[in-house]
């Protein structure tokens, strides 16, 4: 009669640990583009946020090398910056995309998003104190235009520009690691889900070939006891 009751159990708990199994085979792998997908994102963004710090660094030391030197090469290497900043020219990945688009392309929070306005903010200036700077090298009024980029001023702007992209790759990288450290817990309990699913279902494997044999033993033995109840 038991064996009867355990044959039901497993038959019944069979079908619900493969179905189990199948849901928490998906997750796993959700989970594990979910994983994929975030360590990717976190590359891309620290590509791309350190990109615009360090062009905007490149931006100032070339303005400046050309004002105080009045060299050329540092004029072409000032435009040739502003001119992967602007998407107009292929970036060092290959990529022509301006600042503006690289940013709109990020997914980003309130927080972040009001360190890169004010940013931006310090960077029209920037731009219009470089842009009066080439102006008056052009005239040929050198020490105006030296005045224009070597000043307190330049200096301030400089600095909200530096401190404020370091405030925001800082919160960014913050973010994107605590994203990751989320899809590496659930990738973890979706494995542990799995692996007990699947353990469940090996037992009741042994369960149910374990009360088959039973069954079948003990009908080989209502057989024989027939057999030998029977008058010959």
């Amino acid at each position: 009669m038991h064996h009867r009751v355990f044959l039901r159990l497993a038959f019944t708990l069979a079908p619900v640990l493969l179905l189990a199994g199948a849901i928490a085979l998906v997750m796993l792998l959700q989970s594990q583009r979910a994983l994929t997908l975030a360590q990717q994102t976190r590359f891309e963004y620290f590509e791309a946020a350190n990109q615009i710090r360090q062009l905007s660094g490149q931006l100032s030391a070339g303005i400046r090398n050309y004002a105080y030197t009045g060299s050329e090469r540092s004029l072409s290497l000032y435009r040739h910056v502003l001119a992967m900043t602007e998407g107009r020219h292929p970036r060092d990945n290959g990529r022509v995309i301006s600042n503006e688009q690289l940013l709109r392309s990020m997914t980003l929070t309130r927080e972040e998003l009001n360190l890169l306005e004010r940013a931006r903010q310090a960077t029209l200036t920037l731009a219009r104190l470089e842009d009066e700077a080439l102006r008056l090298m052009e005239a040929g009024h050198y020490a105006q235009a030296r005045q224009k980029v070597f000043n307190p001023d330049y200096d301030s702007y400089r600095e909200v520009v530096t401190g404020s992209v370091n405030q925001f790759v800082n919160l960014l990288v913050a973010r994107l690691e605590r994203n990751i450290e989320q899809a590496r817990q659930q990738n973890r309990y979706t494995m542990i889900a799995m692996l007990i699913t699947f353990l469940l279902l090996v037992l009741c494997s042994l369960v149910l070939g374990w009360q088959l044999r039973q069954g079948q033993r003990h009908q080989g033995r209502v057989v024989l006891a027939a057999r030998h109840g029977t008058p010959g």
